[in-house]
């Protein structure tokens, strides 16, 4: 069996984190990074590819990932993006589609084209980054924590339509990740959760061949 890496949204603020991280550890005989924006990593393959929104973007993505019947594939998600500060009443049909389309539309494509490509070899592990706000509803993030919960339901339903084909889906839901622009808003720093602990769980998944499908695995405020 062969361990393929992929990571989809290697150039952002987590994903540029997720790469080194992963590449470090090297545990994967091979590995695809996902990205819109040209980005150099010392080992493995970058696919550029724009707006995963669009399904056209997604199939092309994946149709140069290399298939094999002894390859299992092991993919995280982190494509997303955050829209708060106003009440569904005062949302504008343009904002609530943007963040639908960013978190929800691009997980289902990423999804539906890598549960296809595990079908090609010996199955494989999907990570999806969720948010604690798409398990507990919070004011004045209706889109986002409606687009979050769709990811949950994603998760669970793949995880139903999958269980006896060798590939498991689960999702990681982290209050706030701990970055540079989250810094500048969030007073108390003690509810930033570290990216490095988010890659872990990611690994500890990965490792794992017999966890269970269907985890939504809720990361909460770490002071450490």
């Amino acid at each position: 069996m062969k361990k393929i890496f992929i990571l989809s949204g290697a150039s952002g603020n987590l994903g540029s984190f997720a790469a080194k991280y992963f590449i470090e550890k090297n545990k994967f005989e091979r590995y695809y990074f996902i990205s819109r924006n040209n980005v150099y990593y010392d080992h493995g393959d970058l696919i550029v590819a724009d707006d995963l929104t669009k399904e056209v973007n997604v199939e092309k993505a994946f149709g140069k990932i290399d298939r094999s019947e002894e390859n299992y594939y092991c993919l995280l998600n982190t494509i997303g993006g955050y829209w708060g500060g106003s009440e569904i009443a005062d949302t504008s049909l343009s904002d609530w589609q943007r963040i639908i389309d960013i978190n929800l539309t691009s997980s289902f494509l990423i999804s539906k084209y890598f549960i296809q490509l595990c079908k090609t070899g010996l199955g494989g592990s999907l990570c999806m980054l969720s948010a604690l706000s798409g398990v507990y509803p919070e004011v004045n993030k209706g889109a986002y924590s409606i687009s979050k919960n769709g990811i949950n339901y994603l998760t669970k339903i793949l995880a139903l339509e999958n269980r006896d084909k060798n590939i498991s889906v689960n999702a990681i839901a982290p209050y706030i990740i701990d970055s540079q622009e989250n810094r500048e808003w969030v007073k108390d720093k003690s509810l930033l959760f570290p990216k490095e602990n988010i890659c872990k769980l990611a690994q500890e998944i990965f490792d794992d061949p017999g966890i269970i499908s269907g985890n939504i695995f809720e990361l909460r405020f770490s002071n450490k």
